[in-house]
């Protein structure tokens, strides 16, 4: 009798300590839940989240055709709004503005709006020896300062630096020389 009872024992020991070790587990669980309800998630564990993902493509989903046409046109007037700012800072026109990008660019719309003046400042004053012989010699200047930018544009950074400080010392002196024929000579 005592074996047939010792087996049962066993069983029922064995079934108890399932059942302690299963209560243990779902009251770990159930702390552990309560632990993060308690503390705040970071962003990332928030935004990650299923739920909140699931809530946020329904949302997109619902608001997201009434939405779209509005933040097209913000963003196409915020694009316009910084190409316009862009042009102005660079002395030329919003339509050219794209020719102008990248670390050259400055130089490059620079040496544009020279070329422009020089040439409005030969158009006005054909008859001044003078002026036309300076508006020759900055066109081909600025034609070759024009070239160095040019190349500039693929040199490594520290060489493009120092070949746009010294295309920018140039401009300087052109400019200056601008100015006086358009200040200092009243013909």
């Amino acid at each position: 009798m005592f074996g047939k009872k010792s087996s049962t024992g066993g069983k029922d020991l064995a079934k108890a300590e399932k059942k302690v070790a299963r209560k243990a587990e779902k009251a770990e669980r159930k702390a552990a839940k309560s632990a993060e309800k308690v503390a705040p998630k970071s962003i990332i564990g928030t935004l990650t989240d299923p739920k909140t993902a699931r809530r946020a493509l329904a949302v997109a989903k619902i608001a997201g055709p009434i939405v779209a046409p509005f933040a097209l046109k913000a963003a196409t007037s915020t694009r316009g709004f910084i190409d316009e700012r862009r042009a102005i800072r660079l002395g030329v026109t919003a339509d050219e503005v794209a020719a102008y990008r990248g670390p050259t660019g400055p130089a490059g719309a620079r040496i544009a709006g020279l070329r422009t003046s020089i040439d409005e400042l030969r158009r006005r004053r054909t008859t001044d020896l003078q002026i036309v012989r300076f508006a020759d010699v900055a066109k081909a200047r600025l034609a070759d300062l024009n070239t160095a930018v040019q190349t500039a544009a693929s040199m490594p950074p520290a060489r493009r630096r120092g070949t746009l400080a010294a295309v920018s010392k140039e401009l300087n002196q052109i400019e200056a020389d601008l100015m006086t024929y358009l200040v200092g000579h009243r013909g």
